[in-house]
């Protein structure tokens, strides 16, 4: 039977509409919307789930991806946060500072943790969520803002107790950052050659204390060497006076280094060490500064809470 002109035509929009629609499809599965979510978008039709972010070339993953390094964390002024006990208090004691919560496709039954955030949530794939959960928690993901830090002016006097720090390694800085919270240290000074406090493993080193500290910036371990700066610091090295017998002062700025690179050869006020049965191997930097800290603690006791 021969093709009217009516069919034709009809035939003819039908299929414009059908590649229309297959075009915005592939357009937007190519920029991470799952299905669901452009049938809701376009159809209002229900979604029977949350929407799934399930492409890699996700712009929103691109960023999250990129909070994983300390470029990206520069960049976006922005960081993740892992561990439901950390992400849990953040929501509690600071939700404003919270952007978005990152949730796993597989958790996507509201959980404590996810009904007491009222931001943004963004569900993922299984394959991106483990990309972006370096330490396999399967909790959700906090992405937050990061606060500036303020330089320090070191050529004045200390004020109580303050540490510099040079650490390098994500693991050594979070963990002496936790250290200076349990132990009440006033100010802590971030010196150039410093891991970025945010990263993921400085954080999560941390046990979330980066972010109640007063955190600051200093300058660089070259710098110390000027004298109305080095005449204020306490350095920790492994010649010195006995650091339990000392008589700390005060208001100390207690400059701990980084293990290989040590402390440089400056006229600071003080060197203390800690003494060692054994020298051949040195302490690690971060069990050296908690032990420090709390050398001082026994001379300046802080005021428990009752």
């Amino acid at each position: 039977m021969d093709t009217t002109y009516e069919e034709w035509f009809i035939w003819m929009i039908v299929s414009e509409f059908f590649t229309s629609l297959l075009r915005l499809f592939l357009v937007r599965c190519s920029e991470g919307y799952a299905l669901n979510e452009i049938l809701v978008t376009y159809f209002h039709m229900p979604s029977p789930s949350p929407p799934v972010i399930s492409s890699q070339h996700n712009p929103h993953f691109k960023r999250w991806l990129s909070l994983l390094e300390t470029p990206g964390i520069k960049r976006h002024q922005q960081c993740l946060v892992s561990g439901e006990r950390i992400v849990t208090e953040l929501i509690k004691h600071a939700p404003k500072s919270i952007i978005e919560l990152l949730i796993a496709s597989r958790n996507s039954h509201p959980q404590p943790i996810t009904m007491d955030f009222t931001g943004t949530k963004h569900h993922l794939a299984n394959s991106l969520f483990q990309q972006l959960d370096i330490f396999g928690t399967h909790a959700p993901l906090a992405i937050s803002r990061i606060p500036t830090l303020p330089p320090y002016n070191l050529t004045g006097p200390p004020k109580g107790l303050e540490v510099l720090c040079p650490m390098g390694d994500p693991g050594n800085l979070g963990s002496l950052l936790r250290g200076c919270w349990i132990f009440g240290v006033d100010q802590v000074i971030l010196m150039n050659e410093s891991v970025h406090p945010f990263h993921p493993k400085v954080i999560r080193a941390s046990s979330g204390a980066v972010f109640l500290l007063s955190l600051n910036r200093g300058c660089s371990m070259g710098e110390l060497g000027q004298p109305e700066i080095a005449r204020w610091i306490t350095a920790l090295d492994i010649g010195g006076a006995n650091a339990s017998t000392w008589a700390w002062e005060g208001d100390t700025r207690l400059l701990i280094g980084e293990e290989g690179m040590g402390i440089p050869p400056v006229s600071f006020a003080q060197r203390l060490t800690i003494p060692q049965v054994q020298t051949t191997i040195p302490l690690n930097a971060s069990v050296a500064g908690h032990i420090a800290i709390y050398a001082y603690r026994q001379h300046h006791p802080f005021k428990t809470q009752e």
